[in-house]
């Protein structure tokens, strides 16, 4: 079993020790919100109801195949399965995506879906980091989870998708959302916590930090909490002779 001082040992790897940080907030922390903030992917039953309406509302059987075919894994085929179902692909991505933000909206509403509990830990980076959020759900649902959960005083910006199907070829991993996060952000070093391949790929391809978060099962380079994210960042920012910025 590994000790705490170890594993964060081998998880702050990516820290120089020998940097010290003379700027306040010169550092930025960006969250992934899906998985990481927020907890939308325990009771996947909005995202069910959602792909049912859309298949419904478009004359289509809603057997496994076909809800599987508009599912989120898949959204990086959208076209290729738009033309398995037979249905003309700006039509099928305008119903899904307005069914799925009204489902996740009610989720979060009515209390299916909640932040994790531990997001509030992150107000102690208030002062040392900028804290910000890029997330491949639509803008709508980024917006909503800062003001709903009143995190503006907590979240600097917040970035998601846009709603046409053109906008699927700017997700995580391009390079696209971060570049308008960039555009609202004074914070040039970069750290980015995130909880897939997917996102470690979209760090590595913007040059950012990469701090994988894994709710589940842990390896050694990874992090079960936000408050093991926050201690290790919070190290990271004080200098050799102990002060902090």
């Amino acid at each position: 079993m590994i000790g705490t001082d170890e594993r964060l040992s081998a998880q702050n790897k990516w820290v120089n020790n020998d940097e010290v940080f003379p700027m306040k907030n010169s550092y930025g922390a960006v969250f992934d919100l899906d998985g990481v903030l927020l907890d939308s992917e325990s009771d996947l039953t909005w995202l069910d109801i959602a792909l049912e309406k859309t298949l419904e509302h478009l004359g289509i059987g809603a057997s496994e195949e076909n809800l599987m075919k508009i599912h989120s894994k898949n959204v990086h085929r959208f076209n290729e399965m738009s033309i398995k179902l037979g249905v003309e692909a700006e039509n099928l991505w305008e119903t899904r995506n307005r069914e799925y933000i009204e489902e996740k909206i009610r989720a979060m509403k009515n209390g299916m879906i909640k932040p994790f509990s531990d997001v509030d830990c992150l107000y102690e980076l208030k002062g040392r980091y900028g804290l910000s959020i890029i997330s491949n759900s639509p803008q709508e649902i980024v917006d909503l989870f800062i003001e709903e959960y009143n995190f503006e005083d907590l979240f600097d910006c917040g970035i998601g998708r846009g709603a046409s199907l053109a906008d699927l070829k700017k997700i995580k991993p391009n390079s696209h959302l971060l570049e308008r996060l960039k555009e609202r952000i004074q914070e040039e070093k970069l750290i980015y916590i995130g909880d897939s391949e997917n996102d470690r790929k979209f760090a590595k391809n913007t040059g950012m930090r990469f701090m994988f978060l894994s709710r589940k099962e842990t390896k050694r380079d990874e992090f079960d909490t936000l408050d093991k994210i926050v201690n290790c960042l919070l190290k990271s920012t004080t200098t050799k002779t102990g002060k902090s910025n």
